[in-house]
């Protein structure tokens, strides 16, 4: 697990506070911003007990409605104008240990309790669109810390992607991706800002923008996009209150569909950023989501052991398959749009019509099938067994292994102009192999500065 992050903005809400106390009559403070000052302190310090998930002493404030509800009129939560008759801020600041907020933890800094009390007695204003969307929702976009120059030990490569043209391979780091030559192992460059980890690239179809989903386990998500070329991040598509775990794009590129730990799945355009979709249609985390070829619908695979189809235009279930026995983490269409491939921890790749919702073969035996992926009419998948083995979508029977690799495989990538396929695995290295002879052409450590050097194959 990625270690916390340190508390949001608190430098800036630091100084904020020291220039309202020491600007004098030179400069009226401006007014506190709910969205950009109070709800990172509560998604920080109060959503993991006062949550979707969990709600102590019954009182919820992930969202801004929730957050206002004086069900108790005795006992408000929030009273406009006094902060000393609202229990929000009371919470913070009493003595008496077991009424003090939050529980279990050292008490709220007191630059950030200050603005909470502020925030109330400037009539508690709420600038942060709509009141019942989630506080994650609207906060904005963290700036995130840099990567370290040298790493300590090589991290799981869990995010792969070739550029549009095979020049360069992308790979998740630690806040960072790094971008090598995927022929000698070369380091071009770096990214930052980006969530201490990432679990899926996708390239739009023109290759100008990459999409990078990722985030902290059990405290937040993300999905960025970046230009490639560059590193400058271009928006920040979503915020969610866990990992964003999947994400692709349309053929088109005119949507973007992503997956995640908080059991959702969304689609946006890319136009105009404008979420389309939210489908909360699994009971666990949403592992995986891809798009059909011709862009008509979404397939989705959890940790609930379920596989859904959807349809793009009305986000309603088109089919669902029932028959896997363990948590699922790789999906893909078949080359005709009418089949899905899934696999995850039971061992086996399954094959099975939209139309009914059947299976029609399945390759087994295969160890826990962490990634898969559908190309040129032929079926890739990877995991645990620590090599990569190629199938025929039309017969699902096993025609290649590739050895090369020393660990479970997490990631994957191919590029059919160059028939090239590349894998990422828990050691930290990026092996990458030529489809059209079967020869390993590269294995590197993907964390700069630690594990093995480059080696190329002849």
């Amino acid at each position: 697990m990625p270690p916390k992050t340190a508390n949001l903005n608190r430098t800036g809400l630091l100084a904020l506070c020291a220039f309202a106390a020491c600007g004098g009559a030179e400069a009226a403070a401006p007014p506190i911003s709910f969205r950009a000052q109070i709800a990172p302190i509560l998604l920080e310090q109060c959503q993991t007990c006062h949550g979707a998930a969990e709600q102590k002493g019954g009182y919820r404030l992930d969202t801004f409605d929730f957050l206002s509800r004086n069900e108790d009129p005795s006992d408000p939560v929030l009273v406009a104008g006094a902060p000393e008759k609202s229990r929000l801020y009371t919470s913070l600041v009493t003595s008496e240990a077991d009424e003090r907020m939050p529980k279990k933890a050292p008490p709220l800094p007191a630059a950030q309790a200050e603005l909470v009390k502020r925030w109330i007695a400037e009539g508690a204003a709420f600038d942060g669109g709509e009141r019942t969307a989630a506080l994650i929702e609207m906060v904005p976009a963290r700036t995130h810390a840099k990567a370290p120059d040298v790493y300590a030990q090589p991290i799981p490569v869990t995010a792969l992607a070739f550029s549009p043209d095979g020049s360069e391979v992308f790979a998740g780091g630690l806040r960072e991706l790094t971008v090598w030559n995927p022929e000698t192992g070369e380091l071009l460059r770096r990214i930052g800002n980006v969530a201490p980890r990432v679990y899926d690239l996708a390239f739009a179809p023109d290759g100008r923008t990459l999409a990078v989903a990722g985030g902290a386990p059990g405290e937040y998500g993300e999905l960025r996009l970046f230009d490639p070329k560059t590193g400058v991040m271009q928006s920040q598509v979503l915020s969610s209150a866990d990992a964003v775990l999947d994400v692709d794009y349309s053929p088109s590129g005119e949507l973007l569909a992503c997956g995640g730990a908080d059991r959702s799945v969304s689609v946006f355009e890319t136009a105009t950023g404008r979420r389309r979709h939210h489908l909360q249609v699994h009971s666990d985390a949403v592992t995986a989501v891809a798009f059909s070829p011709d862009g008509t619908r979404i397939a989705s695979v959890a940790l609930d052991r379920g596989a859904k189809v959807f349809d793009v235009a009305t986000g309603k279930l088109a089919a669902i398959y029932r028959e896997h026995q363990a948590p699922l983490y790789a999906v893909a269409f078949s080359p005709d749009g009418e089949q899905i491939l899934s696999a995850g921890r039971d061992k086996a790749v399954h094959q099975w019509s939209i139309a009914d919702g059947k299976k029609q073969r399945e390759l087994a035996g295969q160890g826990d099938v962490l990634k898969l992926l559908v190309s040129g009419g032929q079926a890739y998948l990877a995991g645990s067994g620590a090599k990569m083995m190629q199938a025929a979508t039309t017969d699902l029977k096993l025609s290649r292994t590739l050895e090369g690799a020393r660990d479970w495989i997490y990631s994957m990538a191919v590029h059919p102009a160059t028939q090239r396929i590349a894998v990422g695995s828990y050691d930290g290295t990026v092996t990458i192999w030529s489809l059209a002879d079967g020869k390993l052409r590269s294995s590197f450590c993907a964390s700069p500065g630690a594990g093995a050097k480059t080696t190329a194959a002849e």
